[in-house]
This record gives C-alpha cells, sequence and structure tokens, in this order.
C-alpha cells in the first residue's frame, strides 16, 4: 500500500489492487472517489476540481499534455 498526502487529500494505491490501475482519493476519513491512472479519467462520479487536479499532477498521477 503506498499513501500520499497533499493538499488536504489522502491519496491511497494497493498492491495488486484491480485493473485498471487507479489511486483512492480521500477527503478526510471519507473517500470521495478514485482516478483512474491509465487511461486518466476519474471513476465513481470523482468530480476534480483546481485543487484536487493540481494534487494529482503534482503527485504524478494525472499527466499533462500526455507526459509523466
Amino acid at each position: 500500500m503506498g499513501k500520499k498526502k497533499l493538499a488536504g487529500f489522502i491519496f491511497i494505491t494497493y498492491k495488486g489492487d484491480h485493473r485498471p490501475y487507479h489511486v483512492h482519493i480521500r477527503e478526510g476519513k471519507r473517500e470521495i472517489g478514485r482516478w483512474d491512472i491509465e487511461n486518466q479519467m476519474p471513476l465513481d462520479g470523482l468530480h476534480v476540481t483546481d485543487k484536487l487536479r493540481s494534487a494529482l499532477i503534482q503527485l504524478g498521477y494525472m499527466w499533462v499534455g500526455g507526459k509523466l
């Protein structure tokens, strides 16, 4: 399991989790959704705010211009 914190969000990845490769995103104790890293799209109806987008980019989960 990998866990990173940034901008009030907690990003968790699990070793051996099912595909597509994704990160679980929590805000406080509440899971707000998952981000599909392989296909670069939100899962579970995740609403990507500017603050969340910035955190995803800084941590390398969201690619800018198709590049990591």
